[in-house]
């Protein structure tokens, strides 16, 4: 069989396999963190990874995250990721039909959706060979930019009082589909906005419907506003930019924006409100759990519960002085724990 699956032990994780295909070209890491509350949804990231450590590395670390995320949130599923090494490989049906045995091989314990670098084509071609793949006619950006949308208003009435935002300042980094429809919606309530992007292509689409400050994105990070709005890859909050940072709050899109612990810690010290980002961007997945659950209509109400959620992970963090990323972390494990 061309098929090969090796189970790769791992401390804290329920199950994390290794998959190739020498016909195919397959090379993919499933990691299953949790399925305390139900089976473990993730997306499938398709990606050029330098080497086996490093998707490894990606696979635990987004895992883990969606174990977070979805705890958090209220739906009843634990967390899981595939990471796919697009290095040197063509993306082909055939690549994608191969991903999927491996997601029917285990037989509903991980359910498979959308991520970076996988698009609708992709799951489409997983759908032909297992049914444990969902989110293909289900549209995330746009939930997820209502999530953080409802989450900036709660931290603007935590920060001033309020929950208008007109006048406020907000800094984005990263306007594709989830970053762009946020500048949008904040353009419509009348905050002011600067982005950056490494596409301009991108940033010139949205001059043409908002009013935007642009600059480079190595220096979106240093500009003075209320709200920093990671809205790309992870790690955007690392060692080499914290220091510059100017801003009262961080309330982005990106999985895993903080680079290390010693970040956050900083981001704390200097007094900068962290909006725990698999709290606050878990629009997406929500809508993929409402499609599996079959309650699309009760969505809207699920996107304004993140707000809430994060109203009361901001108090806690108050009360007790400690950072917003502890409080959210106990209130994910503590669900767990009691189911």
């Amino acid at each position: 069989m061309p098929l090969k699956i090796v189970d790769l032990p791992i401390n804290g994780y329920e199950r994390v396999v290794h998959a190739t295909n020498e016909i195919t070209k397959l090379n993919c890491i499933i990691s299953i963190h949790s399925t305390k509350l139900g089976p473990s949804l993730g997306g499938v990231r398709s990606w050029n990874y330098n080497n086996f450590e490093e998707q490894k590395a990606d696979a635990l670390r987004l895992s883990e995250a969606m174990t977070l995320k979805n705890s958090v949130c209220g739906i009843n599923f634990g967390g899981g990721k595939a990471a796919l090494n697009l290095n040197g490989v063509k993306k082909t049906q055939d690549l994608y039909k191969s991903y999927a045995e491996v997601v029917e091989k285990l037989k509903g314990s991980y359910l498979t959706a959308g991520d970076v670098g996988t698009f609708k084509e992709d799951l489409l071609s997983c759908s032909e060979i297992t049914k444990y793949v969902y989110g293909i006619n289900v549209e995330t950006s746009a939930p997820t930019a209502k999530g953080l949308f409802n989450s900036i208003v709660s931290i603007n009435n935590f920060i001033n009082g309020n929950t208008n935002l007109e006048g406020i300042h907000v800094a984005i980094s990263g306007v594709g589909k989830v970053g762009g429809k946020l500048a949008k919606l904040l353009f419509k309530a009348g905050v002011k906005i600067t982005a950056s992007s490494i596409n301009p292509e991108l940033i010139n689409e949205l001059k043409k419907n908002i009013e935007l400050d642009e600059v480079d994105p190595e220096d979106l990070f240093k500009v003075k506003c209320d709200i920093v709005s990671p809205c790309a890859l992870g790690k955007a909050i690392n060692s080499d930019n914290v220091n510059y940072l100017k801003c009262k709050s961080i309330v982005g899109a990106a999985n895993n924006q903080l680079d290390s612990q010693k970040t956050a810690e900083s981001i704390h010290d200097k007094r900068i409100i962290y909006a725990p980002d698999y709290l606050v961007n878990s629009g997406g997945v929500i809508a993929i759990a409402s499609e599996i659950n079959k309650t699309e209509n009760l969505l809207e109400k699920q996107l304004d519960k993140i707000g809430e959620r994060l109203k009361l992970v901001l108090s806690e963090s108050k009360k007790n002085n400690e950072s917003t990323d502890i409080v959210a972390r106990r209130i994910a494990f503590q669900r767990i724990k009691g189911s």
